[in-house]
């Protein structure tokens, strides 16, 4: 824990974690209002770059690699946030609120990085923390954007939650609510002084397997460690075939051809 301990804003930066706070605060009242965004966040990233007039397309595939999670690149004036969905849908909502902090650098602080080299987050970013600033920062905006305090603090009080003696139990009750993974709804706890840095420290030192097994026997935030299926999305690739299909606007061997690509794509991914 200690390590992961280096490798969080709330420790490695308390000055620059509530900045990030306010930050996230005000991106929650302008494009999200008082709900738990849980699966929306998709929603909302979509949303947000349509406000600031930023095409922007999901390509959502499983890929069979599982620490990689996402990436976000910008090309010919486009935003492309690729998404694995071959992993557990906790860890994709947290990931896309992820990127969505690269996307905000971008689009409110003219940060260069996505078009220079782009965004690239691997699972052990979220599971152990990072080292780079920004990613550190990412994890911290989407942390609190998907946990924030006044919800969590009410969540506590309706689900008569013990804040002065809690459970793995109530860890997952959390992780529901939140849609948030274990790790990330630990550290929450922590952030918000909620829990010690000894119970974190416990509580993170926890195995998954652990954490798992507990998941299937009750069944809390079994949704959302669940891999889903049929939200693959390559970008706006069917809908343009579609609308060449429908208005003829292609020559019937060329449509065929691309029909016939896309299901080799979905092949190639196991997509049914």
């Amino acid at each position: 824990m200690a390590l992961l301990f280096d490798s969080i804003l709330y420790k490695a930066d308390a000055k620059r974690f509530e900045q990030i706070r306010e930050i996230s605060a005000g991106f929650s009242s302008y494009y999200i209002g008082q709900n738990i965004i849980q699966d929306d966040i998709f929603a909302v990233i979509e949303n947000y770059a349509r406000t600031k007039e930023m095409p922007l397309e999901w390509l959502r595939f499983p890929i069979r690699d599982p620490e990689l999670c996402a990436c976000t690149f910008i090309r010919s004036g486009r935003i492309f946030v690729m998404m694995n969905s071959g992993i557990p849908m906790s860890k994709q909502i947290f990931a896309a609120a992820h990127e969505l902090y690269h996307i905000r650098c971008f689009l409110e602080e003219d940060n260069p990085e996505l078009i220079k080299r782009g965004s690239i987050l691997k699972a052990a970013t979220i599971d152990a923390g990072a080292t780079e600033e920004e990613e550190m920062e990412a994890n911290a905006f989407a942390g609190i954007l998907l946990v924030p305090v006044d919800a969590l603090e009410q969540q506590i009080r309706i689900y008569q939650i013990n804040k002065e003696a809690i459970e793995m139990n109530d860890i997952l009750t959390l992780m529901d609510i939140f849609a948030v993974p274990y790790k990330a709804m630990v550290l929450r706890l922590l952030e918000e002084k909620i829990i010690s840095d000894d119970q974190a420290r416990k509580m993170t030192a926890v195995p998954f397997s652990k954490v798992k097994k507990l998941i299937q026997m009750t069944g809390k935030a079994k949704r959302w460690d669940m891999i889903p299926s049929g939200y693959e999305k390559f970008g706006n690739l069917v809908e343009n075939l579609t609308i060449n299909t429908e208005q003829e606007a292609l020559p019937k061997s060329r449509l065929d051809s691309d029909w016939k690509e896309l299901e080799r794509i979905k092949e190639l991914y196991g997509i049914k």
